[in-house]
């Protein structure tokens, strides 16, 4: 076997068919793990996630030109080092595992051209996508073709992986990654009529809470799931998006006044959890630790919560909505009440150009004295 690359190769046992991934420790000593496959296409597989998963902390190598660097070391490197600090990190996972999957584990960085790049987001597209059930089997949960706007977020990553081996000195250079047009913005938003229906459709209190969260903080589905109740502060009605340990990102996280609305929400939360504590202890039952989430179900944080709020919206008979259509309406809802746009900006971590671009069409008087200085200057002519 060559001991040229220190990357992890695929190879085969005498007198055995299984693929075996094998790997150079720090010490030289070769390690080898079975694929428990006979196919060289799951074997493939396996070896791109293991390499995603593989380091060698002490010895990551030279830097390499693009023929000689692997897509697949660069996207493991990523996924390692920057992967739990960004804040889409399982989003970047899963785009890691499709461009492995689509590269294969021996791809070069070399081999990234603006033919190949279109040739993924083809691909990208006829795919279904589905998730798997208990009992093992894929069920299709959309059948509608991949946009053009996730192809771009997946992109984004492969970009940010190759840079990130340019900037940690193991890649002498990357190629520019071309994007897909930028998708327009979505301007859906709920209506008075539609909050309502949709509130009185909620029928878990976590749902209620998130949805409530959402609607008078602005704030996106990621900051509130994490949330914890010390960054709740009642007392001077403000809530710390972003937790101190976490640094802020490109997606910032403001900290937010609490409303008279959602100040109630969250009292009555805190009076049901002290009500099941003492249901607990006056049943005999041993006191279980609250969670400390401020949106938790059956006293665990939750993963996500798109399944149940896309239940309650059908239940309401609202189409075309997601958890982050909640954002968009609370920022559309400041801008026809007339809010500065500067102060819609503080409130939803935004920039002022972005928040601009948004919702700057929705303000009542938005261009109205641009026009009336047009009216004056040609008046009477």
């Amino acid at each position: 076997m060559p001991r040229a690359s220190k990357t992890p190769w695929l190879g085969k046992e005498p007198n055995q068919n299984v693929w075996y991934i094998y790997w150079y420790q720090s010490a030289g000593r070769v390690r080898r793990r079975s694929t428990r496959t006979h196919d060289r296409v799951e074997a493939e597989k396996a070896l791109g996630q293991f390499i995603i998963e593989y380091a060698d902390e002490e010895t990551p190598g030279p830097i390499e030109p693009p023929e000689k660097y692997l897509i697949a070391t660069a996207l493991r490197w990523y996924a390692q080092e920057r992967g739990p600090e960004i804040a889409s990190s399982e989003a970047a996972g899963i785009a890691i595992e499709y461009f492995v999957s689509f590269f294969g584990a021996r791809a070069t960085v070399s081999s990234i051209t603006p033919q190949v790049l279109k040739r993924y987001a083809k691909e990208r597209k006829r795919k279904v996508r589905f998730r798997k059930t208990p009992k093992g089997k894929e069920k299709i949960i959309n059948e509608k073709p991949i946009s053009n706007g996730t192809i771009r977020r997946e992109l984004m990553v492969l970009s940010a992986a190759l840079n990130h081996a340019v900037k940690n000195g193991r890649l002498t250079s990357a190629p520019k990654i071309i994007m897909p047009p930028q998708p327009p913005h979505k301007t859906r938003y709920l209506e008075r009529a539609e909050i309502e229906r949709l509130l009185a459709e909620c029928k878990e209190p976590h749902l209620k809470l998130f949805t409530l969260l959402a609607l008078n903080t602005g704030s996106r589905k990621g900051a509130l799931l994490e949330l914890k109740w010390p960054q709740v502060d009642l007392v001077n009605r403000l809530i710390y998006l972003n937790p101190e340990e976490r640094e802020q990102s490109n997606k910032r996280r403001s900290i937010v006044p609490i409303n008279d609305q959602l100040y109630e929400a969250l009292i009555q939360t805190q009076a049901d959890i002290k009500k099941r504590a003492e249901d607990r202890e006056r049943e005999g039952k041993p006191h279980q630790p609250s969670c400390n989430y401020v949106v938790a179900y059956h006293n665990a944080p939750l993963i996500d919560i798109k399944i149940g709020f896309r239940n309650a919206c059908k239940r309401a008979g609202i189409k075309g909505v997601t958890p982050h259509t909640l954002r968009h309406t609370a920022g559309t809802l400041m801008a026809l009440a007339g809010v500065d746009l500067f102060l819609i900006a503080k409130v939803l971590g935004h920039s002022a150009q972005k928040t601009t671009e948004l919702y700057a069409h929705c303000q009542p008087c938005y261009l109205r004295s641009a026009v009336d200085a047009l009216g004056q200057a040609t008046a009477g002519i």
